[in-house]
């Protein structure tokens, strides 16, 4: 039985490689099974892509298909390029999600540490994120997060939980982060830091429009 209110979810086919559309399309019809709401787009700029996140919607997930790599992420064009970073202040300031949304990231390398990072930093709605450690074709991102979806809403289980299931079935080196277990690592605490000395105030200009709260001055900065 689907729950009353009904999840949502975002796809952004912002990469245009061969594939794409299969790949998503699947994803789309798999989500309705579930009963998630699906919004459905394929910005071909940045700025088609902020209007879509600004468009006043809220999701529970976010599906981004794209190129990626440890710095960032674009389309097949170079029409649409963001650093992470970049991409986790223009979240937070579309407030575009709702508590605990989970981001799946369907793009190579999209399983980094350093691109969970930022996100987290950028907005605290964001509670997973979700890709592979390695490069990947459409087809092997379809089955991934089929396997990934299947067992957060049809079996219910902790989206890690859920993770650790496509490496049994598939070999694909997958990681989900839980912002919790995150922030305690040190990793996040010394990019964190190096964050607040360098962006902060772009940063709580998004917060702020989001009605978040700001990101604190740390006590080096104040010296």
């Amino acid at each position: 039985m689907f729950p009353t209110m009904n999840k949502k979810l975002l796809i952004l086919r912002a990469c245009g490689v061969s594939g794409e559309r299969e790949e998503c399309d699947n994803i789309k019809i798999q989500a309705q099974l579930y009963g998630i709401l699906v919004s459905d787009f394929c910005p071909k700029t940045n700025e088609e892509l902020e209007t879509i996140l600004h468009a006043g919607e809220t999701y529970d997930y976010i599906y981004l298909s794209s190129h990626g790599n440890i710095d960032g992420f674009g389309n097949e064009q170079s029409t649409i390029s963001y650093s992470w970073f970049d991409f986790g202040v223009l979240l937070c300031g579309a407030a575009c999600m709702n508590p605990d949304c989970i981001i799946l990231l369907s793009c190579c390398r999209g399983g980094l540490n350093q691109i969970a990072y930022d996100l987290f930093y950028c907005c605290t709605k964001i509670s997973y994120v979700v890709g592979p450690r390695q490069s990947l074709f459409p087809h092997d991102m379809l089955i991934s997060f089929n396997i990934l979806l299947y067992n957060i809403e049809h079996r219910n289980l902790d989206p890690i939980v859920a993770c650790e299931k496509i490496k049994l079935g598939t070999d694909i080196r997958f990681i989900c982060f839980d912002r919790l277990e995150t922030e305690a690592e040190t990793g996040y605490i010394l990019r964190t830091a190096e964050y607040e000395r360098e962006w902060k105030e772009s940063l709580n200009e998004a917060r702020k429009e989001a009605n978040e709260p700001p990101v604190p001055i740390v006590e080096a900065e104040k010296a």
